[in-house]
């Protein structure tokens, strides 16, 4: 793991946390959109929008089932009139979970070019990996969550694993983000149809940029635990990242994230989190996975750099 050093930022407005002193690096950002999303942006259609296609080859580790979700009134009244994204609904299911289901909304055919170069929006384009295995991980001990406050932060589109921890785990409470408008737009609608899931547990999703100190301020030792999954990459936001998880965790609260370690970057995360954390790391997580990811490292497709999650675990000091 990478040692344990500050990389110079300044101080903090708040004695109770890091260094709160993000800024908004646009053009940075929107390069480090482009490496990842150039391949869409260049097939941009006439019409003003691009095929959605994603830059992964490597789709899935099949941790969970997916298939089409049964149509009722509310999903055909939403296809014929105010849904014009070519949205679909997938019934995914679990095999540790094996009562647990949930409807996710996903988002195909178009995207228009504003949308995809919005805040962040690279979890609009797919479902990653690293979202699949903190979903099972999460559906695997669920217990863990029940009469807790959780919040996922970078869900994107479809908040897979909070929807997951919402439905499965007898949590208090749970708080999806995103960045991006147009995924908690999406979110909000996979809450709506999976609301008679939920039961007593107290469930919402919100627009949040890691850098917005009014939105952290709410937030402020709220929650017992944070899931997030592949969100390490953007290297402006690392230090937000950072900033955003130690200020709305409660003292001893724990955050779960699973990422690749995509050229130094999760090493990168972990310098500047050590001292604010106790970070652990652990590559072989699960048994079912390694041996999916060992049986999949001599396929073309699958790059473990960029496909394998390491589970990471951050507990506020």
């Amino acid at each position: 793991m990478a040692s344990s050093q500050d990389d110079g930022s300044s101080g903090c407005r708040h004695s109770d946390c890091p260094s709160l002193s993000a800024r908004r690096v646009v053009t940075s950002a929107a390069r480090e959109r482009w490496k990842l999303l150039g391949r869409a942006l260049k097939q941009r259609a006439t019409n003003g929008k691009v095929e959605a296609i994603s830059v992964r080859r490597f789709e899935s580790f099949g941790l969970l089932k997916t298939r089409k979700a049964k149509l009722d009134d509310s999903i055909s009244t939403e296809r014929e009139g105010a849904n014009k994204e070519d949205a679909k609904w997938f019934e995914y299911t679990c095999d540790v979970a094996p009562n647990f289901k949930m409807d996710i909304r996903q988002l195909g055919g178009s995207f228009t070019y504003e949308a995809l170069i919005g805040f962040n929006n690279t979890g609009n384009v797919c479902v990653w990996p690293s979202e699949e295995v903190l979903t099972y991980h999460c559906l695997k001990n669920k217990e863990v969550f029940r009469h807790k406050t959780v919040c996922e932060l970078g869900g994107g589109m479809t908040c897979l694993a909070g929807v997951a921890v919402a439905i499965a785990s007898e949590a208090e409470e749970v708080v999806l983000t995103d960045g991006n408008e147009k995924s908690v737009e999406n979110v909000d609608q996979i809450l709506q149809r999976n609301s008679a899931q939920f039961g007593d547990t107290k469930v919402s999703c919100q627009v949040l940029k890691w850098d917005e100190q009014d939105q952290l301020d709410r937030l402020a030792g709220v929650f017992d635990h944070v899931i997030c999954a592949d969100c390490l990459f953007f290297d402006q936001y690392r230090r937000p990242l950072v900033d955003c998880i130690y200020r709305i965790l409660k003292p001893n609260g724990v955050a779960t994230i699973f990422a690749p370690r995509r050229n130094q970057t999760l090493e990168d995360f972990c310098r500047l989190a050590e001292p604010f954390f106790k970070v652990t790391t652990v590559e072989n997580h699960e048994e079912i996975l390694w041996a999916l990811h060992l049986k999949a490292e001599d396929r073309d497709r699958y790059n473990p750099d960029i496909h394998y999650p390491i589970m990471l675990t951050l507990t506020k000091q």
